[in-house]
């Protein structure tokens, strides 16, 4: 039984996976933007985001247990569901089964980290404040990595080339 390849799909699909892909990547970035904005990639001002400030004369509160609550309900719905639309995705890429395992584990594990490092940070220590670049850095590589391969399997599909290296199967 052959398996299915975006390369071999209906153009409306090829089309649909590539928007989403797109649409994903410019979330992904504004959200990078964001947080550029927010805490220029420092964590010192990370720390003031989600700790306070108080020689500021008080003026920078502690971010609120509710605050910490929402913000991580958002990003424990809408992160899994992006990524569920990914690693469906690299099941119609002809990777080894151990790469795509990676890929997804990966990914996971970027979540969880990116997703516990506001309430580590409010509430055990702020050296957990490192977590915050570990599940952002792996948030970034686990989700370009794979659109790129989808993308590329999408259109162009694997050559004869890369099956010879052993790392990607071979069409049937």
């Amino acid at each position: 039984m052959e398996k299915l390849r975006l390369n071999d799909a209906a153009s409306s699909l090829k089309w649909t996976v590539t928007v989403f892909l797109l649409l994903s990547g410019i979330g992904f970035s504004v959200a990078a933007l964001m947080s550029r904005e927010r805490y220029g990639f420092d964590h010192a001002r990370t720390l003031v985001h989600y700790l306070g400030d108080e020689t500021e004369g008080g003026m920078r509160l502690a971010m609120p247990y509710g605050q910490v609550i929402q913000t991580a309900h958002v990003h424990s719905f809408s992160m899994p569901l992006v990524f569920l639309a990914l690693w469906l995705g690299l099941h119609f890429v002809p990777l080894r089964p151990f790469l795509k395992k990676l890929l997804i584990g990966g990914g996971a594990l970027s979540i969880l980290l990116y997703n516990a490092a506001p309430f580590l940070v409010r509430y055990k220590s702020p050296h957990y404040v490192t977590l915050f670049t570990v599940g952002g850095i792996g948030l970034f590589f686990f989700f370009f990595l794979p659109a790129f391969l989808i993308l590329y399997e999408t259109w162009w599909g694997f050559s004869s080339e890369i099956k010879r290296k052993n790392l990607v199967t071979s069409r049937s």
